[in-house]
């Protein structure tokens, strides 16, 4: 009896180092095992996310633009100047009859200086304003819905690869234990106590939860892929979570303060109506045109020689200055149609608010029931792990009194193992499901 029990040990003791040696060889072959934390991973993504960079360049483009809008309000300053070298000229009589040489100065030259200044433009420069700056608004409100998706993608494939790593951790666990049945089940087979049948039985289910590892390691290493290029870094980091810092999920949510606040804060309402506030100032842009532009207007003029042909040999110089009106009558019937598109735009622009508001209700209202629903999965699956734990107790005591079959324990333990499984799965769905509301809410 004493020796069955140290071998018993001696085997418990080899499986123990065997797992843990697969362990730390399932990552051999990769580059790094990187730990990392949720608020450490968001930080990199905001930082280094080419998505989140090409919506920044967006917004430097639109500053750009706008710093051109408000050169329309400074004057326009040009200068032109000229030379001419001129020909000995003829003056003939009759049709070619007879002709006369000139003798007339060869040179000539004008320069001249300009300026015009916009005073009133039928408010087209100041509107032109108004729409770039809400165009800088739109782009900066794309930037923020860019920083909010990759948080919430990282955050969900953050839990994910914890979901996946304690799955491996319980499926570990179990490989040990079957690993030390089936050490017991040859000596017991050999000795005639059990069929051959419940010895492959056994060893079948071992090479399922093998598989099982096999297949949460391979998930492992694309989630960590994608999270590299998500977060910027290097290619075949196989990151392992850290859950410090994770927001606790309360349960005491109300469905209305949550849509209350996804209005106030998702930025595709902000995005929405900045829509149609620059539909409207098209508008207003548009019915500019019914209304005059006037200029003043400066010129200086240098000019040498003063005249030709009774030219003489000096320079003149005068300047000028004064105002010039523009009106576009026919602005006035021209225009009706695009004033119409403009309308419907603004139309198009507020209906389009409307259906965002639409789509936002209905993602606070999934996103609620999904957090409501998995947290009472909790408590069913807790229930289901005692269950289960419990049957496992018992049939394992039967079956070491030889009053159960190796396949009740084998079926035993599977149960225990899925209820484990399911209980951890539910665990960290219900994280998932809180920040996912969150995100609905436009808090995350």
């Amino acid at each position: 009896m004493s020796s069955f029990i140290l071998k018993k040990i001696k085997y418990k003791f080899v499986i123990a180092i065997i797992a843990c040696f697969f362990y730390e060889a399932d990552y051999a072959q990769t580059d790094e095992l990187r730990i990392i934390k949720l608020d450490e991973a968001i930080q990199l993504g905001i930082q280094n996310n080419n998505q989140i960079k090409l919506a920044s360049s967006d917004v430097s483009i639109a500053n750009e633009n706008l710093s051109q809008a408000k050169i329309a309000k400074t004057p326009l300053l040009g200068m032109n100047m000229g030379y001419n070298y001129i020909g000995s000229p003829k003056v003939y009589e009759g049709f070619y009859e007879k002709n006369i040489t000139i003798d007339y100065f060869d040179h000539q030259a004008v320069a001249g200086i300009f300026a015009s200044m916009p005073l009133y433009l039928g408010g087209v420069i100041n509107n032109q304003i108004d729409k770039q700056k809400l165009i800088v608004s739109m782009q900066e409100s794309v930037v923020k819905m860019t920083e909010t998706e990759i948080k919430q993608t990282i955050t969900s494939q953050f839990f994910t690869l914890e979901k996946l790593y304690r799955q491996i951790e319980v499926t570990k666990q179990n490989i040990i234990n079957t690993e030390l049945r089936i050490q017991q089940l040859k000596s017991r087979v050999a000795n005639g106590q059990n069929l051959k049948s419940d010895l492959l039985r056994t060893e079948l289910q071992q090479s399922n939860f093998e598989v099982a590892v096999f297949r949460s390691t391979n998930s492992i290493e694309l989630i960590s892929n994608y999270l590299d290029i998500l977060t910027g870094l290097p290619a075949n980091t196989i990151l392992k979570p850290v859950l410090d810092g994770i927001l606790i999920p309360k349960k005491d949510l109300n469905l209305e303060e949550s849509l209350s606040q996804a209005y106030q804060n998702r930025y595709e309402i902000k995005r929405s109506e900045i829509n149609v506030k620059i539909a409207e100032s098209s508008m207003d842009i548009t019915k500019s045109g019914f209304k005059p532009n006037v200029n003043a207007n400066l010129l200086l003029n240098t000019q040498y020689p003063a005249q030709w042909p009774n030219y003489t040999n000096n320079i003149l110089n005068y300047w000028v200055a004064g105002l010039s009106v523009n009106w576009d009558i026919s602005s006035f019937y021209n225009l009706k149609h695009r004033i119409n598109s403009d309308q419907l735009q603004i139309d198009k622009s507020n209906i389009a608010l409307d259906a965002t508001k639409d789509v936002i209700n209905q993602d606070v209202k999934s996103a609620f029931v999904r957090f409501t629903e998995s947290v009472k999965n909790i408590s069913t699956f807790k229930k289901d792990v005692d269950l289960a734990l419990s049957n496992y107790k018992i049939v394992k005591s039967r079956y070491d009194n030889d009053f159960a079959l190796i396949s009740d324990i084998v079926d035993a333990e599977l149960q225990l193992n899925e209820a484990k499984i399911s209980l951890n799965n539910a665990n960290i769905d219900s994280i998932i499901q809180y920040y996912f509301l969150q995100y609905a809410m436009g808090k995350l």
